[in-house]
């Protein structure tokens, strides 16, 4: 990973916004519906695991600081609101006071506490260029709880406008403590298409455990159906290829597809750059770090490398890789995607396919 970031390094290195503690709802003890506008960078929220009718902090609000409420930080802003708390002890939002939230990153991972006057965000976590947090909620020494996870905040985003420059990007998230429904839900289903296995078979997995087994349809696709909340992985049987981890909920849906590469393609898949001399390749580098740290796959300015890959992605416009390029890896039987447009474009497709999981 660090080879990674002094790769694309080498091819191109204040104080707390005033910002509104989002309360908690009156419906003090029951989850919440979730808002997320940091999406478009990449920002996801991971459900904890929960027993029914256990507590937990639910990640009620993940924000995205606009240029004005950000003014060049580059950080992480926490609230743990606890409803349960009396209301005469605790006013407006019920701040958890003293309550912890784990920041980790690949590496290390540093405790925080809420401990801040209720005028500012309860604590804050400055971050690294190229540094990727995960931030999940504990709450008070010796009374933790599950908590969801917020993956994917880090700094690296384009400019914006004063205040939202590169590595000079911030978050807000607030966790609530909530009660989980004591139902156990088994409406869940994990779908998909898995290319280059005709006539295969898939297997469904919850940590160690087989649950399920099931045959190819003719077009690659498959579905189950019927399942409780958890983390799943798919699995091509007869292969070593399995899916990213999909989590749901019991009522939620999760989509998985795999490339098993063809016979003859040493590659499962490439991530292809126009040349290395071109103008927006150091640009188109700086976008995808995230998607290969995430996905792992091959990459580089070669389209005959690429050709060996059941799977090609082009990052950049027909000015950077041709058209023909593209027809040609089609036409050699690899399946090939294009994310090209303005950076904005490019940074939120990227960031939707880490945030599902799914290159």
């Amino acid at each position: 990973m660090s080879q990674l970031r002094s790769f694309i390094a080498s091819i191109f290195g204040r104080r707390p916004p005033t910002l509104a503690v989002a309360p908690a709802r009156r419906s003090v003890s029951r989850p919440q519906e979730t808002v997320n506008d940091a999406q478009a960078y990449g920002v996801a929220i991971v459900p904890a695991t929960v027993t029914p009718g256990g507590w937990y902090w639910q990640a009620v609000r993940v924000h995205h600081l606009t240029p004005e409420e950000n003014g060049g930080n580059h950080h992480v802003y926490l609230d743990i609101l606890d409803p349960t708390l009396a209301a005469e002890a605790n006013l407006q939002g019920q701040r958890a006071f003293g309550a912890r939230a784990k920041i980790s990153w690949d590496g290390g991972e540093q405790l925080v506490t809420v401990d801040k006057p209720l005028n500012e965000p309860g604590a804050n976590f400055p971050m690294w260029k190229w540094q990727t947090c995960t931030v999940e909620a504990l709450g008070l020494p010796g009374q933790e709880l599950p908590s969801e996870r917020v993956t994917g905040l880090q700094t690296g985003h384009p400019d914006e406008a004063s205040g939202n420059t590169l590595f000079h990007h911030s978050f807000s998230i607030t966790f609530v403590k909530v009660q989980a429904d004591a139902v156990i839900y088994r409406d869940s289903a994990v779908h998909g298409a898995v290319r280059g296995a005709a006539g295969g078979a898939v297997a469904l997995l919850l940590g160690s455990a087989t649950v399920a087994r099931q045959s190819l349809a003719a077009d690659g696709t498959y579905r189950f159906t019927d399942l409780t909340a958890g983390e799943y992985v798919v699995a091509v049987e007869g292969t070593s290829h399995r899916s990213a981890p999909a989590t749901v909920d019991g009522r939620s849906q999760a989509r998985l597809d795999l490339v098993v590469p063809a016979e003859g393609k040493p590659l499962a898949h490439y991530v292809l750059f126009g040349p290395a001399g071109h103008p927006k390749t150091k640009a188109a580098l700086l976008l995808a770090q995230d998607y290969l740290l995430a996905f792992g796959p091959a990459f580089g300015f070669s389209p005959a490398e690429a050709a060996g890959a059941g799977m090609a992605t082009i990052i950049g416009g027909t000015d950077a890789v041709s058209a023909e390029v593209e027809a040609g890896l089609t036409a050699g039987g690899a399946v090939v995607q294009r994310i090209a447009g303005p950076p904005i474009e490019v940074a939120a497709a990227l960031a939707q396919r880490i945030a599902a999981g799914q290159p």
